[in-house]
């Protein structure tokens, strides 16, 4: 996007000054090591490589958080966090990201998770590290989102009900307002079927039945027509279609005509509601009532399906991904039912919605019997009206009787609705409006007076005060965010009482050291599902970076980080749990559109709506403000943009799910990427994304081989499992990692070492033990978040033992144009770079 398309101060922060802001803050922690400051000659295309090392952690929830301390716990054994400068991280792996900024940040660059066990001081290198108290900290939290069991269950549940019923009272107005115009119009039942439009009549339509609709499905081949007329005598050069008046009024019509059909089509489901209830009481269905069951019964059924696809839905999203990559028929056959689940599962909210419409029509409608002829506004009734002797038959008097003779008449309602509607009608003093003829009006008041107290209620919601990030925040900040030095002299109690230490729940992200720990780029996706700026590609999302000196992205521009700070409240745990916000109606590139009105309606998000970054300290602004009472209409229809005052945040991962892709746009020189991310078919869907949006976006290729790391991982995953096993896999010192080069534009040169979660079978017996009695193991689903205390250790020590045997040099990595895996010390590696890098001769 063009600077000039942006607004206010934040349109004058570009990459340039974010990347120079940011040297100067490595540079702080390098001069405090004794290393050299980051110097930067020019930023952009075609400009020199950041000499600059980036630790990337990917997202994975707690299981990547777990590999992820393993891995930064054999960094530290070697001495290779001083060398970091960036750390990126997404998700899962901003977990323990965020953990090691603010514990390094307090401790005044210490690393607090682990606890040398003397050997390196001798020279060796340990097998492992002694846990600290940090560490016993995190196993303890370690089932994060429910660590009391039971207790934070019922309270999770009752969160969950509180969101629900916000999102119900944002919905309910309109269904009583609706349900309210409905009965206005058809207060009887003889009302419902007549050729009236609301009760205006309209006996001069061709027909009686959805005149309305035919009307203008008639009148739209003339209009049509003159349109094409029209379009023929426009010159060449004027015969545009993109996006030009006509083509818009065109689509408008035709959903007018659609709406019409909708709007018609409801008496007869009304009327075949009184139907069935007749029907229960005597033989003979109605005439209309097959309609009426049809669609109640559709609903009793997609009501279990959308429950079940709302919970099941990463499962189902990584079975309809499987379509594309596999040609078994079976496959494909369980693709296809999970995509009918998941149409059907989107379907049933709206739907429910629309049965709760019909019944409180259904209640508030008088039923005063099945009338002979159609409606009293139908023409054989007018005709008669024209005859003295027949106005008797339809006068007010002998309509009330006809009312009296039906004893039904209110029965059909429930008592506690007309006791309901009869308080209020008294409350209001109503009581003169009423006519004994209309006595179910006071229903029809109470729909209005609800309807309007909920609308005005509705704009005091906010908009993250009822989702689900708050619990999911907190929870987090519990587990990941707290203060191990304020408790120094007691530490020794601490660990003997497995006493919680002082938490760090306001944290800002702007008071993160430079000098104490690499600076940290926590990953979001910015949701533009209603905009063109990056839905020309299909991603439905933009990069959106939390930093301690700026927030933004590409799309929204930046802004500093204490003024949105000020602004919103944001602070480090806030960060962490968007970044890692998994669960959310819309999810950019990972969205799942038939599903998006049912997880908004449902209250299934943990995405977070924050002010844009492109009007903070802009003054007056260009776009009017979100207001509480549209925030959820947006996420129901997708109307999500990058130019509204305040924008949906969610995962990293629903956009890139590595953390690369800010240290390509950076430049640097080296990477270390740590892939744990859940890939049990060891497919690397997220490098092979990040592969791609380098390629388009920044001009940048990776070249990386990863073929035997993939086969020895499925070779071992599940053997043991069962009596079937097979012949077992060849134990082998890795390759648990690959090195490939970088190649920016302009010529120059980076490199890149990916560490992927997997097996060779040399892991320890605890490891191994837990992969036979799990066969997803190291790829469990990232929607089990309670870990227990074994599968929390096994994915750390998992992580501890590939990167050890790594930087030991004791394990064989691939390396990109080597036809072998290799030792990482052989000469012919051309690793001189990563050792330049990292200052040291082991990587």
């Amino acid at each position: 996007m063009c600077a000039a398309k942006l607004h206010g101060p934040s349109a004058t922060i570009g990459l340039d000054k974010i990347i120079r802001d940011e040297a100067h803050a490595i540079s702080a922690r390098r001069e405090a090591l004794g290393r050299p400051k980051l110097t930067v000659a020019e930023t952009g295309p075609n400009s020199p490589a950041l000499e600059a090392v980036g630790l990337a952690l990917s997202g994975g929830g707690i299981r990547s958080a777990a590999f992820s301390l393993g891995v930064l716990q054999a960094l530290n054994e070697h001495g290779l966090l001083s060398r970091i400068d960036y750390l990126s991280t997404v998700s899962g792996g901003g977990y323990m990201g965020a953990a090691l900024s603010a514990t390094m940040t307090r401790s005044n660059g210490s690393f607090l998770f682990g606890q040398t066990t003397g050997a390196r001081a001798k020279g060796a290198r340990p097998p492992d590290v002694k846990d600290s108290d940090a560490v016993r900290h995190l196993r303890n939290y370690s089932n994060y989102l429910i660590p009391f069991g039971m207790r934070d269950v019922i309270t999770a549940v009752g969160i969950v009900v509180r969101g629900l019923v916000a999102n119900l009272s944002l919905v309910l107005p309109v269904v009583l307002l609706f349900a309210a115009i409905t009965v206005l119009g058809n207060p009887s039942r003889t009302d419902l079927l007549g050729p009236d439009f609301f009760g205006y009549p309209l006996d001069w339509l061709p027909v009686r039945n959805f005149g309305i609709t035919l009307s203008l499905t008639l009148i739209s081949f003339p209009l049509f027509l003159l349109w094409g007329l029209y379009r023929s005598l426009l010159s060449n050069n004027k015969q545009s279609e993109f996006r030009t008046w006509l083509p818009t009024l065109s689509a408008a019509y035709l959903l007018t005509i659609a709406f019409a059909f909708f709007c018609e089509l409801q008496p007869y489901v009304i009327a075949g509601m009184f139907d069935l209830a007749e029907s229960a009481q005597r033989s003979g269905a109605g005439n209309h009532s097959l309609l009426t069951a049809f669609v109640q019964g559709l609903a009793a059924i997609a009501a279990p399906i959308a429950a079940a696809v709302a919970f099941f839905r990463q499962q189902l999203g990584a079975l309809l991904k499987s379509v594309t990559s596999s040609t078994g028929w079976g496959t494909k056959m369980m693709a296809w039912v999970s995509y009918a689940a998941i149409w059907i599962a989107g379907a049933a909210l709206p739907l429910l919605i629309w049965v709760a419409y019909l019944y409180l029509c259904y209640w508030a409608i008088i039923n005063d019997g099945k009338p002979k002829i159609a409606s009293v506004w139908s023409a054989p009734v007018m005709a008669e009206r024209m005859q003295p002797d027949a106005a008797a038959e339809t006068s007010p008097a002998v309509i009330d009787e006809a009312v009296t003779r039906f004893p039904a008449t209110g029965e059909h309602t429930p008592k506690w609705l007309l006791r309901s509607a009869e308080i209020v009608s008294k409350a209001l003093a109503t009581e003169r409006w009423l006519h004994e003829r209309a006595r179910q009006r006071p229903v029809t008041l109470l729909y209005i007076f609800l309807g309007g107290l909920l609308f005005v209620l509705s704009y005091l919601l906010s908009p993250n005060a009822n989702s689900l990030h708050r619990l999911y925040r907190d929870r987090l900040s519990k587990a990941f965010l707290f203060d191990p030095c304020r408790e120094d002299k007691r530490s020794a109690t601490i660990a003997a009482q497995d006493r919680d230490f002082p938490p760090l729940d306001m944290m800002p992200i702007s008071k993160l050291s430079f000098a104490a720990a690499p600076y940290h780029l926590i990953n979001a996706a910015l949701n533009v599902q209603g905009s063109d700026y990056a839905n020309r590609r299909g991603r439905n999302a933009d990069f959106f970076l939390f930093s301690p000196n700026y927030v933004g992205s590409a799309a929204t521009g930046y802004a500093p980080t204490a003024a949105v700070e000020e602004a919103t409240g944001l602070d480090l745990p806030t960060a962490m749990a968007i970044s890692g916000a998994a669960f959310s109606s819309n999810m950019g590139a990972n969205s799942i559109r038939a599903l998006t009105p049912t997880l908004a309606l449902l209250n299934v998000r943990t995405g977070y709506w924050l002010k844009n970054p492109r009007f903070l300290g802009a003054g007056k602004t260009a776009a009017a403000p979100l207001r509480p009472k549209w925030y959820l209409w947006a996420e129901i229809t997708g109307r999500l943009r990058e130019d509204d005052e305040e924008v949906y945040i969610t995962d990293g991962g629903h956009i890139e799910n590595l953390g690369i892709y800010e240290l390509l746009r950076r430049r640097c020189r080296g990477i270390i990427a740590v892939d744990a991310e859940a890939d049990p078919a060891m497919r690397l869907p997220s490098l092979i994304a990040l592969q791609r949006y380098a390629r388009i976006d920044l001009g940048v290729r990776i070249n990386l081989p990863w073929d035997r790391i993939c086969r020895s991982t499925r070779g071992w995953m599940g053997y043991g499992a069962s009596a079937s096993s097979g012949t077992p896999p060849v134990p082998s010192h890795g390759p648990h990692a690959a090195i490939g080069t970088i190649d920016y534009d302009g010529g120059e040169k980076g490199w890149l070492l990916y560490i992927k979660s997997s097996l060779t079978g040399d892991e320890n017996d605890y490891v191994r033990d837990y992969a036979r009695r799990y066969d997803q193991f190291p790829h469990e689903t990232t929607g089990d978040q309670f870990f227990s205390e074994e599968q929390f250790e096994v994915y750390r020590a998992l992580g501890f033992h590939i990167a050890i045997r790594l930087f030991n040099a004791e394990d064989k990595l691939q390396v990109f144009e080597a036809d072998e895996p290799i030792d990482i010390n052989a000469a012919h590696c051309n690793l001189d770079s990563v050792r330049k890098s990292l200052g040291t001769g082991a990587a």
